[in-house]
């Protein structure tokens, strides 16, 4: 639904999201070299058509940084089954362009950490949000690394915050690793084009700002319907380095229709 289900259009599409006038304009060279650091970033998760090439200026970035071992995905859970916050068990998740493995060791190392975890495949079965980053991180990196996909019903700040503690302990204790870990999320759901980016404007200046009260508080005081603000604040709590937007516009820039638009935000932490 959200992306081709054949290979050579699959790639296709993701080529021309890197293309398109509002991604990033040219196609990223292949990743060889290891990452140097981990990594934190912000991308969208709705079709490619839409939100593909915003997406798309976060994987350029990825891509220039190297290959990582390991990349956490955390998202929204929008189908309301399973438990509040799940991790994939272990497993392969496939698409056209191959199988990437969920990495038992990170998830276990997760699951002893905190209570909030739980391994649960059904919150997962229906979910896109963290499913489609999948061809974009293929694309750039092959199939040789792991994914721990976790799906968030339970976005309440507290739950976030110990979210992000487990998952800071688990990436310094194992120094070796290299990590990559996205926030899957689209931002305000809906409303003109204009009031969209004027709303979105309110999130990303909290991101900026690396104040993740102050995102809870515009998202409930503007009535802002970011779907996945609780995976945001999970990278926020996590991340180092200072957060940078790379691009941001509405599916009314990428579909044409600007009366009902959705917005999406492509940011990376440097």
């Amino acid at each position: 639904m959200f992306y081709p289900g054949n290979k050579e259009e699959l790639l296709r599409i993701i080529e021309y999201c890197f293309l398109h006038e509002v991604g990033p304009g040219n196609v990223p060279a292949s990743v060889s070299q290891k990452l140097s650091e981990n990594a934190f970033g912000v991308v969208p998760h709705a079709g490619y058509v839409y939100s593909g090439p915003i997406a798309a200026w976060v994987y350029h970035h990825l891509a220039s940084l190297g290959k990582p071992d390991v990349v956490v995905l955390i998202g929204p859970n929008h189908t309301g089954h399973g438990m509040p916050v799940s991790i994939y068990p272990n497993a392969e998740w496939r698409t056209p362009l191959g199988s990437v493995k969920v990495d038992k060791s990170i998830a276990d190392q997760l699951l002893v950490r905190s209570n909030i975890f739980v391994l649960d495949a059904r919150a997962h079965l229906y979910e896109h949000s963290l499913e489609v980053q999948l061809p974009f991180l293929q694309y750039i990196y092959g199939n040789d690394f792991t994914i721990v996909p976790i799906t968030c019903m339970d976005q309440r700040l507290k739950t976030m915050r110990a979210l992000a503690e487990a998952l800071k302990d688990v990436i310094n204790s194992n120094p070796h690793i290299r990590f990559v870990v996205l926030a899957s999320s689209d931002l305000n759901h809906y409303d003109s084009h204009e009031e969209t980016l004027a709303k979105d404007q309110k999130v990303l200046d909290a991101i900026i700002s690396k104040n993740v009260e102050e995102l809870y508080n515009v998202i409930k005081e503007y009535d802002i319907t970011a779907c996945g603000y609780g995976a945001i604040a999970a990278v926020m709590l996590t991340a180092t380095g200072e957060p940078q937007v790379l691009k941001h516009a509405t599916s009314g820039d990428t579909g044409g229709d600007f009366t009902r638009t959705v917005g999406y935000a492509a940011i990376v932490w440097r």
